[in-house]
């Protein structure tokens, strides 16, 4: 039987820290979800602290994210396929979340680890709200800032408390779109005019002689 890999002792913490949190993360409970011996864990990540802050960082705030374009072109559908990948991982990953806020009062070490993703999500909105902005598809006043702090607090907003008050929440399929109609509202957001096209010359009859 082939060695547990580095990546399976991570999935493997990851899924324990969810459940229990830090302190109820066991190096042992560890070691039996990876189906290994503590030993191992040790050997690879030198402590519990490393493993977790790994396992922490990589299976729930680093990941692959959709990108949005460097010139906004139909800024609804754009934005809706952002917020939904960025909806779908906040939901798959609210316990995880939910605990690691939980430790930060404790364990303020995690903040860094824990803002990385939602940093990096923040700056790409703000990019992209301004550069509409700036093209004048939106209010010339409208802050990019804002916009971008409305709309992930929204997502995030929705897929922790949807399990708590589901009733007051749009359907899950629809509440990414309904967010981002929201946000393109306050903003003034204008579809990009196509560009007109010439009516073609019409070509005058001669009259008999």
């Amino acid at each position: 039987m082939a060695p547990p890999t580095r990546d399976q002792l991570l999935d493997a913490a990851a899924r324990v820290f969810a459940e229990h949190g830090f302190r109820g993360a066991t190096t042992r409970l560890i070691a039996e979800a990876a189906d290994v011996n503590e030993v191992t864990l040790f050997r690879l990540f030198g402590s519990k602290d490393a493993l977790l802050g790994e396992a922490i960082r990589t299976r729930v705030y680093e990941r692959e994210m959709v990108l949005l374009p460097d010139e906004p072109g139909d800024a609804h559908a754009e934005l809706t396929a952002w917020a939904t990948a960025e909806h779908a991982h906040l939901s798959t990953h609210r316990s995880s979340i939910r605990q690691g806020m939980s430790e930060l009062s404790e364990r303020p070490e995690l903040t860094r680890c824990m803002a990385h993703g939602p940093k990096g999500a923040y700056s790409r909105l703000e990019t992209y709200f301004s550069r509409l902005i700036k093209a004048g598809r939106a209010f010339k006043d409208a802050n990019p800032h804002d916009a971008s702090a409305m709309l992930l607090g929204s997502l995030f907003a929705d897929a922790m408390g949807r399990d708590m008050m589901p009733e007051s929440l749009p359907s899950a399929k629809q509440a990414p779109a309904a967010y981002v109609t929201l946000i393109l509202r306050a903003i003034g957001y204008t579809v990009r005019p196509s560009t007109p096209r010439r009516r073609p010359a019409t070509a005058r009859s001669r009259r008999p002689a």
